[in-house]
């Protein structure tokens, strides 16, 4: 009996911590966010991305064609990273795809632990004003989740010309966040 107690609690202990290395650090499809910019990036082209310049890459997120963008620390460590889904100019499409990944996070995740739906001026209605006050930064529609390794924020921003908007997904890991941030601590 005490053999197969002490097999049982051996076998716990190592799923256990080959667990909690696999989890130490936030992960981007699957991809830990921990290393080196230039490694993570390898890794997403291993996922079917295209470099298209530094730190940034293309490729398919969420069935979307979306570019990804690796933030990294004065050593390049790896702490965030940003996906900008493809963008939109007509604000139904852009309401409801915000609303399906939203929904889709709280499936995953949970209630987010912030969000919001609201235009600091009004618009009414109207698709143009709703799509003019994104281009003014008077819209706030964001969801953020606070989890043990990191967070998670879906925001709807200004797209790549004045008059479209997109989706954009950050994912932060809190170990390197908290060692860029004790780093510069440090320094003050």
């Amino acid at each position: 009996m005490k053999k197969l107690f002490l097999i049982i609690f051996t076998t716990f202990v190592a799923i256990s911590a080959t667990f909690a290395q696999d989890t130490e650090y936030f992960q981007f499809k699957g991809i830990p966010i921990n290393g080196s910019i230039s490694d993570f990036g390898k890794q997403l082209e291993a996922e079917g991305f295209t470099k298209i310049k530094a730190n940034s890459y293309r490729g398919k997120f969420l069935r979307s064609d979306s570019i990804v963008t690796i933030v990294g620390d004065d050593d390049n460590m790896v702490w965030r990273v940003a996906a900008f889904l493809a963008t939109t100019d007509t604000w139904s499409t852009l309401e409801s795809a915000f609303n399906n990944y939203v929904d889709l996070y709280k499936e995953k995740y949970g209630t987010p632990h912030a969000s919001s739906k609201k235009f600091t001026r009004h618009t009414g209605d109207s698709s143009t004003l709703k799509m003019i006050a994104l281009s003014d930064g008077e819209c706030d529609y964001s969801a953020t989740w606070n989890l043990p390794q990191g967070s998670i924020e879906v925001r709807i921003v200004e797209g790549s010309r004045y008059d479209t908007g997109c989706i954009r997904i950050i994912y932060t890991d809190n170990t390197n966040k908290n060692k860029v941030h004790q780093s510069d601590l440090d320094e003050i």
